[in-house]
């Protein structure tokens, strides 16, 4: 029997940090597993919106992607109309503190992930995020959240900020997605990262880690 959607809130207040490119990767490999996927594009910019129209024609991006931008601080209730007809849904959320809708999509969510480039400014940034899952957590004491290492690279300064990040209070993730150059040709060829083939299979593998530990996070088989 079918129950309710798992809501999966992505989000980070600073902008350019990946929340759209882990969205959308993760939404398709779920999808491409046989779930049945929606993605909320809440931001304004709608990239994940965008990146699902860049589709070949014939060829539908894998999950399913709807724009909630305008519902703002509403989000959380017009995500739940959906809960009834997906396996997942997954929220891309917009950058700001302020931001209405972050505040919202975590009152409802199972889990929260915060995508994070090993960066000082980025660093900086999350603490601002980690007070907001604290104080969704009053509403919803079930919530998750947990770091995504996003953009990875090898250096002194990124590991050490790697280090910073496991005692940052919120769990950080196995998985991890490096900078590699098939994240921008799925956005632009909008497809996922799976379907560009041998090429990029390295970022294939990561994203199958990230959807094996998301699920585990849940306690979904795959």
């Amino acid at each position: 029997m079918h129950t309710q959607a798992r809501l999966i809130a992505v989000t980070h207040p600073k902008g350019g940090v990946g929340k759209t490119t882990t969205t959308m990767v993760l939404s398709a490999e779920l999808a491409e597993r046989g779930h049945r996927v929606l993605v909320a594009d809440c931001d304004a910019q709608a990239s994940a919106s965008a990146w699902a129209n860049a589709a070949p024609e014939g060829k539908p991006f894998p999950a399913a992607v709807v724009n909630l931008s305008a519902y703002a601080g509403k989000v959380h209730r017009e995500i739940q109309k959906h809960l009834d007809n997906y396996d997942f849904i997954i929220v891309d959320c917009p950058p700001g503190l302020d931001s209405l809708s972050p505040q919202s999509v975590i009152l409802v969510a199972d889990l929260v992930i915060v995508p994070l480039p090993p960066s000082p400014a980025d660093l900086w940034a999350a603490r601002g995020v980690k007070r907001l899952i604290e104080r969704g957590a009053d509403f919803n004491p079930a919530l998750k959240a947990v770091i995504l290492p996003n953009r990875v690279v090898r250096t002194s300064l990124s590991n050490a900020i790697m280090q910073e990040l496991s005692e940052f209070g919120i769990p950080l993730m196995s998985s991890r997605l490096t900078n590699r150059t098939a994240y921008q040709e799925a956005v632009v060829s909008g497809v996922s990262v799976s379907a560009l083939g041998r090429d990029a299979k390295a970022a294939a593998d990561e994203v199958k880690a990230l959807a094996d530990e998301v699920l585990a996070l849940l306690g979904d088989g795959k």
